[in-house]
């Protein structure tokens, strides 16, 4: 399922994971179990943060826990917490990713989103500056902008803003990073050497997030159904989830070595203008059905959610100082997406189709080849 022919053409060898210790917290989130799969299949000694919110979380955790990760359930907002955890390695690298990640859960709930989103940053901030971790990646989201309804991609000097309560947090979430990165770059030796990134719209196999687009189109597709759509003309920045966790790989590896300077934020967004909600659809459909048929859709508009009908990102700037590049349009993340699905549907657990995919993935994208424990 991966294009080798986009292969980078540097072997990221600068920073060896094997026996790195790293902390993700939000590992047992989409993103965040993704990530700390293909470190423990490079060989670091992985530490997870997060909450057992659900019988997904739970999952992700027990079968990270079977690929050697150490899984801590707190609350990110539990400044105690966080610090605890801090404490029990000199940590390499600190991943932050445990968030609240949803707009409609934002409006539902205000209060919920922006204390886990503002107040964790400040948390696992302040903890990795107390103890002195060796970097940290700070993840937000594309949703940091201030969205004035321009059709050309957003860049990382635009302005920080927004006016629902996901949108607010992630904009306040730089710059509480900026604040932090400011008050280090002011004493000796300042440590941790810090990056924050801002994520256009992730999509992979075993995302079960509720009203999301890729979990309602494969249980749609799954089921049979037409897939319900509310605004099929909205573009978004897709991009597969193993090409996020190559960029936050080689943004780490680039920040220990100096490559990438601390303070630094990057938008991590695909080539390209984005896509359509239906261009995306219709393509996992296209790669459901082998390519044979047409997919129904069914418009289904809902008011009470607001949404930005055009929302593109540059990620020039990270595909830059990174060499980094995708691997996946939204055709071939499609095809991977659906092959996800029916490993799982098939017997094959998550772990494994996960694991399998990321396998593949390294070699393609240039790790060299280490000795990883196997999943049945």
């Amino acid at each position: 399922m991966v294009d080798t022919s986009l292969t980078t053409a540097a072997t990221p060898a600068a920073f060896p994971w094997r026996d790195q210790q790293v902390l993700v917290t939000g590992h047992s989130g989409f993103v965040g179990s993704w990530l700390s799969a293909a470190l423990c299949r490079l060989g670091a000694r992985v530490t997870g943060f997060g909450l057992d919110a659900d019988r997904h979380t739970k999952a992700r955790a027990h079968d990270l826990a079977a690929l050697g990760a150490k899984c801590v359930v707190g609350d990110i907002r539990d400044f105690a917490a966080v610090d605890d955890v801090m404490a029990t390695a000199d940590f390499d690298a600190v991943f932050h990713l445990a968030a609240q990640p949803l707009v409609p859960v934002g409006q539902r709930d205000p209060h919920g989103t922006l204390t886990t989103n503002i107040l964790g940053s400040v948390n696992v901030l302040e903890a990795a500056r107390r103890k002195r971790a060796g970097v940290v990646v700070h993840v937000t989201s594309d949703k940091c902008y201030r969205n004035r309804g321009w059709i050309w991609p957003y860049r990382e000097a635009d302005e920080l803003g927004g006016g629902c309560p996901y949108s607010v947090s992630k904009a306040a979430a730089e710059l509480v990073f900026e604040a932090y990165h400011e008050a280090g770059r002011r004493t000796p030796d300042s440590r941790p050497r810090t990056a924050s990134t801002r994520f256009g719209n992730v999509i992979g196999g075993g995302d079960h997030a509720a009203s999301r687009l890729v979990p309602d189109t494969m249980a749609a597709l799954r089921a049979g159904i037409p897939v319900e759509l509310r605004n099929p003309d909205a573009v978004r920045p897709w991009q597969h989830v193993l090409d996020v966790v190559h960029g936050l790989l080689r943004l780490a590896e680039r920040l220990s070595d100096g490559r990438v300077g601390s303070g630094e934020v990057f938008n991590f967004a695909p080539p390209g203008d984005g896509a359509s909600v239906e261009a995306l659809v219709r393509a996992l459909g296209a790669a459901w059905h082998g390519g044979q048929g047409s997919l129904p859709v069914v418009l289904r508009r809902d008011d009470r959610i607001v949404e930005d009908t055009v929302l593109r990102l540059d990620g020039r700037k990270a595909a830059a100082a990174l060499d980094w590049r995708h691997h996946f349009d939204i055709h071939t993340a499609s095809a991977a997406i659906v092959a996800w699905q029916r490993g799982v549907d098939a017997g094959r657990s998550p772990i494994a189709a996960t694991t399998k995919q990321i396998d593949e993935f390294l070699g393609a994208a240039g790790y060299p080849r280490l000795e990883r424990n196997g999943i049945a």
